[in-house]
């Protein structure tokens, strides 16, 4: 689900959206059901290798990109995001564009990205190329090249997580299957290595590393109101969770993904329950709140799973619509405070099943979106 927000700017239409709050009741509908793999040539729950490869019509209403994050046994970050434009509004021409933002290990940042009308994506596997960029991969292994200002990236992913997708991996908001928004974490979890460039240096690094595929044509700051987003890795397993929740257009309905394998078998991820229950809230300098715990509950059956996120680090926070003109952003001021925060955390697994008990301690990754309003789940 994840977005890096940093660099690409927020469009004006934004403001208009959180002005004009839709009238009409639309209805939310999770492509979970096997006439929905039908309908995609999904004819089972394994990923295929084509899934990963461009999906839209760059051309069209619709947006899509590619993301990739690592963490580095030096204590450093890297996001590497491929777009085939920004997200938030779908319509109008394409316009491809690759981001990376560097966090040290002292919280210091290098950003950077790069335009280009020269474009390539394949509809056979993940191969995307925007000018001299290009990332390429087959669901096991990715090669990532960036060159951008001041900062290049050469890096390899291998994945030890099978590719995933809740369903169809589609969450559709018009009942004729019109409007669409769609997730693949093609890779839950793996190791990269390579090296980064900037500060006139290279750098060596090597850790662990996630990428996901994101896609479709509705704005989500019309279909949306907030949403959390998080993953861990915690011994041998490897935890991804999301609770989103609709806009009052959409009956503030609670959209819950949760997967948990260990070492390459799924253990969660088809028919659940989930609870996120947030604590010990504080308030950023810019006004908005943030909690300082995180707790996903999650049964399925005798199965039960616990996930404690706790002492976030913050590593990214972005006024969404700072690069607006300024009488925008004193009207958009007026309905609300759009704000993204992205944070480092500890981690607690705890877990029942077959009659076992287990118990794990690690570190997280969660995110916090904000489109509009005050909180609504807490």
């Amino acid at each position: 689900m994840n977005i890096s927000l940093r660099h690409y700017s927020v469009p004006i239409i934004l403001s208009i959206l959180f002005i004009l709050a839709s009238c009409a009741t639309g209805k939310v509908i999770l492509a979970t059901s096997p006439e929905f793999l039908e309908r995609d040539g999904l004819l089972t729950d394994t990923v295929n290798i084509w899934e990963d490869g461009l999906r839209t019509n760059p051309e069209g209403d619709s947006f899509e990109w590619w993301y990739f994050d690592a963490s580095f046994s030096d204590g450093s970050t890297a996001v590497i995001v491929f777009f085939t434009k920004g997200p938030l509004d779908p319509s109008g021409p394409a316009h491809p564009m690759v981001s990376i933002t560097i966090t040290l290990a002292d919280g210091g940042k290098r950003t950077a990205e790069v335009s280009s009308d020269e474009f390539y994506a394949s509809k056979e596997q993940c191969d995307v190329r925007i000018g001299s960029c290009r990332v390429m991969g087959d669901l096991k292994d990715y090669q990532l090249h960036l060159e951008a200002q001041n900062i290049s990236a050469d890096l390899h992913f291998k994945n030890l997580v099978s590719p995933w997708r809740p369903g169809a991996g589609k969450t559709y908001y018009s009942e004729d299957l019109g409007n669409y928004f769609a997730w693949l974490p093609a890779v839950p979890y793996g190791y990269v290595d390579g090296v980064l460039r900037y500060d006139q240096k290279s750098y060596r690094v090597k850790g662990s590393g996630y990428h996901d595929h994101n896609w479709g044509n509705v704005k989500l700051s019309r279909v949306m109101t907030q949403w959390y987003w998080g993953r861990a890795h915690i011994g041998e397993y490897t935890i991804i969770f999301s609770q989103m929740l609709t806009s009052p257009a959409y009956r503030e309905k609670i959209l819950p993904v949760f997967f948990l394998a260990k070492g390459e078998e799924i253990l969660f991820g088809k028919k659940f329950e989930m609870t996120v229950e947030t604590s010990d809230w504080v308030i950023h300098e810019s006004g908005r709140e943030y909690p300082k715990e995180l707790v996903i509950k999650v049964r399925e059956g005798s199965k039960r799973v616990q996930l404690d996120l706790s002492q976030p680090i913050l590593i990214e926070s972005v006024d969404l619509i700072e690069s607006l003109p300024w009488f925008t952003k004193f009207i958009v001021r007026l309905f609300s405070k759009p704000y993204y925060f992205r944070f480092r955390s500890q981690a607690i697994l705890k877990l029942d099943i077959d009659n076992k008990h287990i118990e794990e301690e690690g570190t997280g990754l969660f995110e916090m979106m904000l489109l509009r309003g005050k909180h609504t789940v807490k």
